[in-house]
């Protein structure tokens, strides 16, 4: 699973003008309670709690984020590439192609983006089985690095073309003897 990004700058940078003046006044309330509860010894539990809904309040872009990325990511699950092969995981669903039996290797294009998922790749071995990976998935899990690497003649012209296609169709990048239909 790809990691959510933080840093100390997404605390600040892209809060709107109301969030950020709800952030501030949210701080100064909190500052301003916790201060006259240490001075009068009353209202320290509720100063206390103002302060940690202020800060709490700081994190809200990180907590915002996280709740963005899972979605995709538990849709799309996890690809594992090693020695042996590619490996998708995503729910109830488990393929895998080892790379002794990779026959081909296809890019599909859907007319269905850029809201959408609207390319895979497409992995198949010679008993039929394959396995098929969202683009997203892909490029976390660096899929087309792996292949260039242990695929020679993988066509490179071909996967910029599938990369600028909206068009429903597929590319066969790579093939061990003639390409299929």
């Amino acid at each position: 699973m790809a990691r959510v990004r933080r840093s100390l700058r997404s605390l600040f940078v892209g809060r709107g003008r109301f969030d950020i003046a709800v952030w501030i006044a949210a701080l100064l309330i909190a500052a301003v309670s916790l201060v006259r509860a240490i001075r009068t010894g009353e209202g320290l539990a509720s100063a206390v709690f103002l302060a940690v809904v202020a800060v709490a309040y700081t994190f809200k872009p990180w907590v915002g984020r996280i709740q963005r990325a899972r979605p995709e990511e538990e849709a799309a699950g996890s690809l594992t590439i090693d020695e042996w092969g590619v490996t998708r995981v995503a729910g109830g669903i488990h393929e895998a192609v080892a790379w002794k039996d990779l026959v081909w290797v296809r890019i599909y294009t859907t007319s269905a983006g850029p809201a959408a998922e609207d390319v895979y790749f497409a992995l198949a071995g010679a008993n039929g089985k394959g396995c098929l990976v969202p683009h997203d998935l892909a490029v976390r899990a660096k899929l087309l690095d792996a292949l260039a690497e242990r695929l020679p003649g993988l066509d490179n012209d071909l996967v910029i073309r599938a990369m600028g296609s909206g068009d429903d169709t597929y590319f066969t990048i790579w093939s061990r003897g003639p390409a299929p239909n």
